[in-house]
């Protein structure tokens, strides 16, 4: 059986995960996300933290709650 470029994946991130999944996942760009950690409407260690290889990694409850207008 061939895959065709129809075929849907489904992207299910765990609790914390890297900056590639935050478009798939919530449609947010890597510049608006440097944005609103800059501004400082993403929180360090809530939203955002840097993982034991200094990359950053989201927090995808805290950012479905920032979203949902919840702080």
């Amino acid at each position: 059986m061939r895959s065709s470029e129809n075929d849907k994946k489904m992207i299910c991130p765990g609790e914390w995960f890297r900056q590639e999944l935050l478009g798939p996942v919530f449609g947010i760009s890597t510049e608006a996300a440097r944005k609103y950690r800059a501004n400082g409407l993403w929180l360090e260690g809530r939203h955002w933290r840097w993982d034991p290889a200094r990359r950053i990694v989201f927090n995808r409850k805290a950012i479905e709650a920032w979203l949902g207008g919840v702080l």
